[in-house]
């Protein structure tokens, strides 16, 4: 199936702002190389599959999963961004440090 990765990633980024996740580090469809940091939420499509991982320190893969269709990888990508949220607000709560300082972890 053809996807228009433009439209996608318009849809992902309204739904990112809807749910005020703006400040996470995430990456959308910039090349698996490409602007890659520490805890972040990835989401690419390479070799006709989207592919939905995080990476951690020293911006290593984490859970790479592949999908070919697109509603299963957003599935997958939006659950590890609230993931990312629910997991820090918890390292705080329990005086533990955070992932990376990010606003939404005092919400």
């Amino acid at each position: 199936m053809n996807y228009n990765l433009d439209e996608i990633e318009v849809l992902l980024e309204n739904d990112i702002s809807l749910l005020g996740y703006e400040d996470l580090r995430y990456s959308l469809f910039a090349g698996e190389e490409n602007y890659r940091d520490e805890y972040q939420v990835r989401i690419e499509y390479t070799n006709g599959k989207f592919e939905v991982y995080m990476t951690g320190e020293r911006a290593s893969v984490l859970g790479k999963s592949g999908f070919e269709d697109f509603w299963k990888a957003y599935k997958e990508f939006m659950y590890k961004l609230q993931l990312t949220v629910l997991s820090n607000r918890e390292h705080i709560k329990s005086n533990e440090p955070p992932e990376y300082p990010c606003s939404l972890w005092d919400k």
